[in-house]
C-alpha cells in the first residue's frame, strides 16, 4: 500500500517540461520536481521517493531522505512558528506542522523536540506530535525479564530517563544504572528488567550479573587488538575514564579484567591493560 510520509518505489508514467509524474496507486499521480528528476530517466522506469503534500495539497515525491518517517519517531528542530502551529525540520524542502493541540510541552522556536510522525485523520496531511503519551501503552506489556529492547530517549526525569521501548511502551532507566552519556532522541538497545504489577517498566542498558561482565570483557579485548595491545586503564583508574571509555561501572571493569587475567589473555597494571601475546 502506498502511504503519504513513507518512501516508496513508484514508476514513472509522464515526462515534462516540468518533472515527471509518478504512479501513486492508491495516492493518484504524484509529482516529482524537474530538479529531482535524473537525465538517465525514461517512461516506465521506477525511482524511489518521499511522498508529501505540498503547500496547495498535491502529492509530490522527493528524491531527498527524510530524517523520519509517518510511525516514527524523531528528534526535530522547529524552524518557525505561526498561527497554525510549529514547522519542524523533517530533513527535506518540505517542513512538517506540529498543530499547537499536539504540543506537550507547548514548543519553542529553535528548539528541538521528540516527536512522532502521524497523518491526521481530518486533514489527511502528514503532522507530528510531541503528545508522546498517545501513543504508547497502548497495549499491555508482555515482556520477558533480560529481554532486548529497542529504546529512544523520551525525556530527563528526577529519578532517571523515561524511554519508549519498541515505540510500543514507556519505561525508566534509573540513574545509578547508567554509565553512558544519553540525550533526548538518541536510540540505544537495552534490556527489560522488571515489569511491575502497575504496567510500569524498569529497564537497564547492561544486563545483569556475569552476562553483562562477559560482553564487556569482549569489548575489552576488542578495544585492545584495536589499539595494539595497549589501553591507559587499569584496576586503580579514575572511574570517571572507564565511564568514558566502556560505558560501564568500574566495578564491573574490575571484574571483567581481572576474568581475563585468570584466563591469561591480559596482564594488569595500575593504570594499564596489556594484552598477552
Amino acid at each position: 500500500m502506498t502511504m503519504l510520509g513513507s518512501i516508496q518505489n513508484l514508476m514513472i508514467n509522464e515526462l515534462c517540461a516540468e518533472g515527471a509524474y509518478l504512479d501513486g496507486r492508491e495516492l493518484g499521480e504524484v509529482f516529482l520536481p524537474k530538479a529531482e528528476v535524473e537525465s538517465h530517466l525514461e517512461l516506465g522506469d521506477s525511482i524511489q521517493v518521499f511522498i508529501f503534500q505540498d503547500s496547495q495539497g498535491h502529492m509530490t515525491g522527493t528524491t531527498q531522505t527524510p530524517i523520519a518517517q509517518v510511525g516514527e519517531f524523531a528528534l526535530l528542530r522547529v524552524k518557525e512558528i505561526n498561527s497554525f502551529g510549529a514547522f519542524l525540520d523533517l530533513g527535506i524542502s518540505k517542513d512538517i506542522l506540529a498543530p499547537f493541540n499536539e504540543q506537550k510541552p507547548k514548543m519553542r522556536d529553535g528548539h528541538s523536540y521528540l516527536v512522532k510522525l502521524y497523518l491526521d485523520n481530518a486533514s489527511q496531511r502528514l503532522c507530528a506530535s510531541s503528545n508522546i503519551n498517545k501513543f504508547v501503552n497502548k497495549i499491555e506489556p508482555e515482556y520477558t525479564p533480560l529481554e532486548e529492547v529497542n529504546l529512544i530517549v523520551a525525556s530527563k526525569t528526577d529519578i532517571g530517563y523515561k524511554v519508549i521501548i519498541n515505540e510500543q511502551h514507556l519505561g525508566v532507566i534509573f540513574f545509578n544504572t547508567i554509565f553512558k552519556r544519553m540525550f533526548i532522541g538518541q536510540k540505544l538497545k537495552g534490556f527489560v528488567k522488571t515489569v511491575r504489577e502497575d504496567g510500569k517498566i524498569d529497564v537497564v542498558l547492561e544486563k545483569p550479573g556475569m552476562a553483562k561482565v562477559t560482553g564487556l570483557s569482549e569489548q575489552i579485548l576488542a578495544e585492545l587488538t584495536a589499539k595494539g595491545g595497549f589501553i591507559p586503564l587499569g584496576d586503580k583508574s579514575d572511574p570517571e575514564l572507564i565511564r568514558k571509555t566502556f560505558s560501564t561501572s568500574k566495578a564491573n571493569f574490575k571484574k571483567a579484567i581481572g576474568g581475563l587475567f585468570k584466563q591469561g589473555k591480559i596482564d594488569i597494571e595500575a593504570k594499564s591493560i596489556t594484552l598477552r601475546k
